[in-house]
Formats: C-alpha cells, sequence, structure tokens
C-alpha cells in the first residue's frame, strides 16, 4: 500500500465527516431528515459531476478522485456512490438497476431496523 494515497484518502475521508457533522447542527430542530437528504442529494450531485467529467474525457487525477470520490464523499455520504452506481447499473440493464435500487433502499432500511431493534433488546 502507498501511504501517500492512504494520506490522500485519509484526508479527503476527514474533511467529509467534519462536513458531515457541521451541517446538520446549522439546521435548527432536532430532526435533521432534511440535513441528511440534502447531504446526500449533494453528494450524489457531486460524485455525479466528478465521473461525468471522467466519463467526457476529462483528465483528473487518480489522486484527486482518490482524494474527493473515495475520501471526501465517502465520508459525506454514501449516498452519492449509491446513486452513481444504480444509475450506471440502470443503463446496462433495467432490472438489475432496478433490483440493486430496491435491495439496497429496503434491505438498508430493513436491517438498520433490524439492528436498532437488536440493540434496544440486547440493551434492556
Amino acid at each position: 500500500m502507498d501511504l501517500r494515497i492512504i494520506a490522500l484518502v485519509a484526508s479527503g475521508g476527514a474533511l467529509g465527516a467534519v462536513l458531515r457533522y457541521v451541517l446538520p447542527s446549522l439546521i435548527p430542530g432536532q430532526n435533521n431528515i432534511f440535513s441528511t437528504l440534502g447531504i446526500n442529494l449533494v453528494g450524489s450531485l457531486m460524485l455525479g459531476l466528478l465521473l461525468g467529467l471522467l466519463a467526457a474525457g476529462i483528465e483528473i487525477s487518480d489522486e484527486l478522485i482518490l482524494l474527493i470520490g473515495t475520501g471526501f464523499l465517502g465520508a459525506f455520504t454514501t449516498m452519492s456512490t449509491f446513486a452513481f452506481e444504480a444509475m450506471e447499473t440502470t443503463q446496462e440493464n433495467y432490472i438489475s438497476g432496478l433490483s440493486y435500487i430496491l435491495i439496497t433502499v429496503l434491505g438498508s432500511i430493513s436491517l438498520a431496523w433490524l439492528g436498532y431493534s437488536a440493540m434496544i433488546q440486547i440493551a434492556s
């Protein structure tokens, strides 16, 4: 493993994680679902823009992709990666793409609920 690459991903991840933490505190109220939604939508747009530049033939260094795409957006939101993969998969095969979307969304929610419920039961 190249330590320079690891440092790039870690630096981007640190920035993304801090921003992910700070942004919800800027929205008043206890329910920050809208900040989460906004973060996920913005992250998806940002990864789409980055990967769209690559697809258009714009040269972007591997280091910048790792810093922004893997590091920053990976820590800022995982929705950006999901959105792009869902788009790509759907373009290749509509049924596979739709299946991926449904399994990811419903599976993630179901597993989050399962983990949440299990921890409540274990902790009680």
